[in-house]
């Protein structure tokens, strides 16, 4: 059988953050229990100049060079906060990066499935041998709507993945005949506008829970195996609205496989998830590009990851589906990520005040829908011409009559 996988992986965690602690304190919260409870320590967050096609080119353009653009055959990007109900931000990204003209190209929407879901198509894609020796570029960008003051608000942020699929896998190569889903029509979730992201919390921590249940049972029942999940699966990577769903999600299933104490528990998570949560943990919600921050922060986590590990992954979307799917860890895995320098990216974030993320929420949510806007690039100390000028960042420049026009640093 054909192999495919991720060649190249990157992860953009944005050029601002919020810390938690200092949030929990202006909204009268206890910080160390919406940092506990929550398992995130600070958030990430766009300036008014980044949108989720910024941040898609910006992970993809570090693992691309000239002849991984010849090679694309197909580009597709999940996203559920594109600026155009009609123009898919795919097309801006090609353009953007200067991609051959001989790509497929589209933008999918299903919630946080949205990243999954163009994983799947491309992996297909290049299985069926359709792709004729092409590589695939995969991205997921999104961020969250404005909730000032709302419970919701400790549980927000912003990232983007960029991955090359191909024959030649370096970093994960997935096991295409081992899947589960499951699906279902629910409201938990979900975005009626450009401005509101709505739901019910206790709807969606359900539906979470019961699309990972069915899609792990579906995936044993594809699988036609004895799966002892304790050692068949030597890490799970969960999709996380926020990391600290990752270990309700992981009790989740060892119950399932078998009834054990809540100390097995939590020494089954913390040796098999929590070098998973790296990341997710430093930026917030990661959206579509969930699974794709466990797996880079297991890489940077964890020393002992080795090639041959088989990881166990959970995506879910709200509205809703589960897929449960699975890969082995590549001989070049932790070396091809280590070569993107994620943490030095995160660390180089400016951290905003509280004033400052509720001013830029508000300069963002007044953009929207407009049909001229000119970005102020001299807000927060003119941090455009520290973090971006030069570094050859793609950025909004303008919207003019609705048209949209970048440009790199």
């Amino acid at each position: 059988m054909r192999r495919v996988g991720i060649e190249k992986i990157n992860f953009y965690g944005t050029s601002l953050f919020l810390d938690q602690r200092k949030l929990a304190v202006a909204r009268g919260k206890d910080p160390d229990m919406v940092v506990n409870d929550f398992l995130i320590e600070s958030r990430s967050l766009n300036p008014p100049y980044e949108d989720t096609i910024t941040m898609g080119a910006n992970a993809a353009k570090p693992i691309l060079e000239d002849e991984d653009k010849d090679a694309i055959g197909m580009l597709i990007v999940g996203t559920e906060g594109s600026p155009d109900f009609g123009k898919p931000i795919s097309t801006n990204i090609h353009g953007a990066l200067g991609l051959n003209p001989n790509v497929r190209n589209y933008e999918v929407k299903h919630a946080c499935y949205c990243g999954v879901a163009a994983l799947d198509t491309a992996v297909n894609w290049i299985a069926s041998g359709l792709n004729k020796g092409r590589k695939a570029l995969v991205i997921s960008s999104d961020f969250s709507r404005k909730h000032l003051n709302l419970k919701e608000e400790f549980v927000l942020g912003g990232a983007a993945a960029a991955l090359l699929v191909s024959e030649k896998p370096k970093v994960v190569e997935y096991e295409i005949e081992k899947k589960g889903t499951w699906t279902t029509n629910v409201y938990d979730t979900f975005r009626p506008s450009a401005i509101h992201e709505v739901g019910n919390n206790e709807v969606s921590l359900y539906s979470y829970l019961d699309a990972l249940e069915g899609s792990y049972t579906h995936y044993v029942r594809n699988t036609g195996e004895e799966i002892d999940f304790d050692n068949y699966f030597k890490y799970n990577i969960y999709h996380t609205p926020f990391a600290g769903m990752a270990f309700q999600a992981h009790r989740t299933l060892c119950n399932l496989w078998r009834r054990r104490s809540k100390q097995e528990i939590k020494e089954s998570f913390n040796r098999k998830v929590y070098p998973t949560l790296r990341y997710s943990r430093k930026v917030g919600s990661t959206y579509g590009a969930s699974n794709f921050a466990g797996l880079c922060s297991l890489l940077v986590e964890n020393d002992d990851v080795k090639a041959g590990d088989r990881v166990g992954f959970f995506a879910y979307g709200s509205g809703a589906i589960g897929e449960y799917y699975s890969g082995v860890i590549c001989d070049e895995a932790k070396e091809t990520v280590e070569a993107m320098h994620i943490d030095d990216a995160l660390q180089r974030r400016r951290e905003v005040t509280v004033d400052e993320y509720e001013m830029i929420e508000n300069i963002r949510e007044s953009y929207i829908e407009k049909p001229d806007v000119k970005p102020d690039f001299s807000i927060l100390n003119n941090w455009y011409k520290e973090f971006y000028q030069g570094k050859g960042l793609l950025v909004l420049k303008e919207i003019k009559n609705f048209y949209r026009i970048y440009e790199w640093s």
